[in-house]
């Protein structure tokens, strides 16, 4: 079929001149062009200009069109061309101040005195810098778990290439996909922050749209202590601290019973981070619960509870009276071999009544192996308080009947009229004498009774210390604090409680 554009031109008189420019033989109309096809690639707001001249016979009129318009005639020199189109005396056409708009294929239409009749075909092209818009701007606030596309439509000549950035760091391909569609996955709060569309193709500066992701989650909440420590007729303040997004409301709960403020007890919430950004979008805040004067029935568990429309979390807080942990110090003086210096030291605002002593010997042997009954046995008595003022409570206990040159283990609780204290640190000590102790292995396990993993439930597996006699002759106790080597139970675990009672009686 033939290529065939049809011209509507109207003239002065008003009359229509049907013009039909055929390109059913383009090469052989070239042949009569001195100019060539001719395909400008510019930038906006330059100048053009298409040539339109014959090869041989001078030209009887030139006509310019662009799809269906005429742009102008050579013969109708009184009727203005459209606005920045300038025709020459020779042919050519000049186009000022090129627009995007202007992109497009232009017609040259030559009739020469020799009546040979012409078209030849140029054409424009305007680059232009790109511009973006994206489906989703400003800021969107998301759950965690969501999953939401944007769509970025970008738009530039020549046609701009697009990539995707999330907090600065571009993402890879297998993250986007169709390079317009992004898909989004909220897994956590971390997934929170700017997702910027890039969108280049070498005209100008890239074209840049962002998105704020605000990732609304369930409220994070922290105790700033989660032992509070106290006596009867004692003032306490119960804090916990809590990051949400939308903002938490926050109650207090005494045994699953809510907290209500009244004469002797006092709520109080604040807000710590009251400037907002992009980056700080959610809520920090303080909440604390005031009871002026602490009686029995106040003690227990408490339990800071903070909700939003994402979910609600807590964190348990106890009010007690029982004594801190204990914990032991270092004897600076000499150690026996066959007996060794404990002295611990425990925090009570009420006094103590009594002590509870557990110790084992770790075997210094070369054998690794795990006793008979896979566990390992802990020496337990009990050791009367002596009277003492104030909250600070020191006791030194002296232990007899020990093995020269070895290893214990040791752990102390306090107990006041309101209970035990919780576990503290189990320590190690050395005894006196000239054997070397051989290294204990990190790889090798531990084997514990169900009453020793109760005695570590709130050690983590970690609060282990050492402690042995500067003056103790020992010359190798590079061994892992962390990790308990295998170790088989003491062989005389009676025996040596029995030799401890008899000592205290004779040196009382």
């Amino acid at each position: 079929m033939d290529k065939m554009l049809t011209v509507f031109v109207i003239s002065l008189g008003l009359s229509v001149v049907f013009a039909d420019l055929n390109f059913n033989n383009d090469l052989e109309y070239n042949k009569k062009f001195e100019s060539k096809p001719t395909t400008v690639k510019t930038c906006e707001n330059d100048t053009v200009l298409l040539p339109c001249y014959p090869k041989d016979s001078p030209v009887r009129y030139v006509r310019w069109h662009r799809d269906d318009k005429l742009l102008a005639d050579s013969r109708q020199t009184g009727t203005p061309s459209p606005e920045r189109i300038f025709l020459f005396p020779n042919g050519s056409l000049q186009v000022s101040h090129v627009q995007p708009e202007d992109t497009g294929e232009y017609y040259c239409e030559m009739m020469t005195t020799a009546n040979t009749h012409a078209v030849q075909t140029h054409a424009i092209e305007v680059q232009y810098a790109p511009s973006i818009v994206l489906s989703r701007s400003g800021v969107q606030e998301v759950p965690i778990r969501a999953i939401f596309e944007i769509i970025c439509e970008a738009k530039g000549v020549p046609h701009p290439v697009i990539s995707w950035r999330k907090n600065g760091v571009d993402l890879k391909n297998d993250k986007v996909g169709n390079r317009r569609v992004l898909t989004v996955e909220i897994k956590s709060r971390e997934d929170s922050g700017t997702i910027e569309c890039l969108a280049t193709n070498g005209v100008g500066i890239p074209a840049v749209d962002t998105l704020h992701v605000n990732v609304l989650f369930t409220p994070q909440v922290k105790a700033v202590m989660p032992t509070v420590h106290t006596k009867i007729n004692m003032r306490i303040h119960l804090e916990c601290l809590v990051e949400s997004a939308p903002a938490a409301t926050v109650q207090w709960f005494h045994h699953g019973i809510p907290v209500t403020a009244d004469s002797r007890i006092n709520i109080h919430d604040n807000e710590l981070q009251s400037n907002r950004s992009l980056t700080h979008y959610y809520t920090e805040s303080k909440h604390m619960l005031i009871i002026k004067k602490v009686e029995d029935s106040d003690l227990g568990f408490y339990e800071c509870r903070a909700s939003n429309k994402i979910g609600f979390k807590a964190v348990q807080i106890e009010l007690t009276g029982r004594p801190l942990p204990c914990s032991f110090k270092v004897n600076p003086g000499p150690q026996k071999p066959t007996s060794h210096m404990l002295i611990w030291q425990t925090e009570s605002l009420s006094p103590i009544s009594e002590y509870k002593l557990k110790f084992r010997q770790i075997p210094s042997g070369s054998g690794h192996s795990a006793p008979p009954n896979g566990f390992i046995d802990w020496t337990e008595f009990t050791i009367p308080a002596e009277m003492s003022e104030g909250s600070i409570h020191t006791i030194s206990y002296n232990l007899y009947g020990l093995q020269p040159a070895s290893i214990y283990e040791v752990a102390a609780l306090a107990k006041n009229r309101f209970g035990w204290s919780d576990n503290g640190k189990i320590i190690r000590f050395a005894t006196g004498g000239d054997v070397e102790l051989p290294n204990y292995s990190t790889e090798s396990e531990v084997f514990y009774s169900e009453e020793d993993r109760d005695l570590y439930e709130d050690l983590n597996g970690n609060d282990i210390d050492l402690i042995s006699s500067t003056q103790s002759g020992l010359r190798n106790l590079d061994y892992d604090y962390a990790k308990l080597s295998s170790a088989s139970s003491l062989s005389t675990p009676f025996f040596i409680s029995a030799i401890n009672k008899i000592f205290k009686i004779l040196f009382a």
